[in-house]
C-alpha cells in the first residue's frame, strides 16, 4: 500500500501538516465515551447519511469469524454492544461472549443490552484492550472502530494469536487512510467523526500487517472507497 505522504508533493505537505496534531490521549477518549455512551448509539445511525453501511460492516466481520454454536468469543472495544446479537446468533445460548472495553458508562449501557435480550451468556470486562490478557482456547477474537487507539496493535495482536484456540480466528473491522481519496474529503470525515474522538493520527496504523503477518488464511476486504476494512486471519496450525 502506497505512503500517502509519497503522492505528491502537496498532498505530502498537507499530511505532515495534520501528523502534528497530537494523538487523542487514552484519558480523552475514555472521557469522550463515557459522557457520550448513552447516546452512541444513535449518533451513530447518522453515519448513514454519509453513506457508511455499518449495520452490513458488522454482519460482515461477524460473519468472517465462522463461530460455531458453543464457541467463546471475545470482543475488544465492545462499546454498548452493538455486535452482541449478531455474536450470540452465531454461538447459541450455550456459548459465551466476553465483551471488553475501556469505558464503564459503554459497559452499562452493553449490560442493560445484555439484560433485556435475557443473555446470560454476556460477560463484560473493564480494561484497556492494549494490556487486557485474552482468555486462553477462546475460538475467536473481534475487534470494531478500537485498534486505531491502540498504537500497540502489534501485541495485542500476538497475544490474541497465542490465546485462540486451533484454527481460531481474528478479525478486525476498522478505518484506515484511503489511498485514492482527495485530501479534502479524509479531512471532512475527521471533522465529522470527532465525537468518536478521531484524529488524522487514527487513520495511521495498519494492523492488517501484523495479522498477515501472525495469521494464515488472511484476507482484507475494504469498503467505502477504501476506509473501511475488515482484515481477518486464522491461528496457523504450527503454533497451537
Amino acid at each position: 500500500m502506497s505512503n500517502p505522504a509519497q503522492t505528491g508533493p502537496r498532498r505530502g505537505r498537507a499530511y505532515r501538516e495534520q501528523s502534528r496534531q497530537a494523538a487523542t490521549s487514552k484519558q480523552e477518549i475514555q472521557a469522550r465515551y463515557e459522557r457520550g455512551a448513552r447516546h452512541y448509539d444513535f449518533v451513530l445511525q447518522l453515519y448513514r447519511l454519509i453513506g457508511l453501511r455499518l449495520e452490513a460492516y458488522r454482519s460482515r466481520a461477524v460473519e468472517c469469524l465462522r463461530l460455531k454454536p458453543g464457541d467463546c468469543v471475545v470482543e475488544l472495544g465492545c462499546g454498548t454492544g452493538l455486535n452482541f446479537p449478531l455474536l450470540i446468533e452465531q454461538i447459541g445460548s450455550q456459548g459465551r461472549v466476553i465483551g471488553v472495553d475501556l469505558s464503564t458508562e459503554m459497559l452499562a449501557c452493553a449490560r442493560e443490552r445484555a439484560e433485556r435480550a435475557g443473555w446470560s451468556n454476556v460477560e463484560l470486562v473493564q480494561s484497556d484492550i492494549a494490556t487486557y490478557d485474552i482468555p486462553q482456547g477462546v475460538n475467536g477474537v473481534l475487534s470494531t472502530g478500537a485498534f486505531g487507539f491502540v498504537p500497540a496493535y502489534d501485541r495485542v495482536i500476538k497475544r490474541a494469536l497465542h490465546a485462540l484456540a486451533s484454527r481460531g480466528r481474528l478479525v478486525i473491522l476498522d478505518c484506515k487512510r484511503p489511498e485514492h481519496w482527495p485530501f479534502w474529503l479524509l479531512k471532512l470525515f475527521v471533522w465529522v467523526s470527532r465525537p468518536f474522538g478521531l484524529t488524522f493520527d487514527y487513520f495511521d496504523g495498519h494492523p492488517w500487517e501484523s495479522v498477515e503477518r501472525f495469521f494464515e488464511e488472511t484476507a482484507l476486504e475494504e469498503m467505502y472507497g477504501g476506509l473501511v476494512y475488515i482484515s481477518s486471519g486464522t491461528v496457523p496450525s504450527s503454533t497451537v
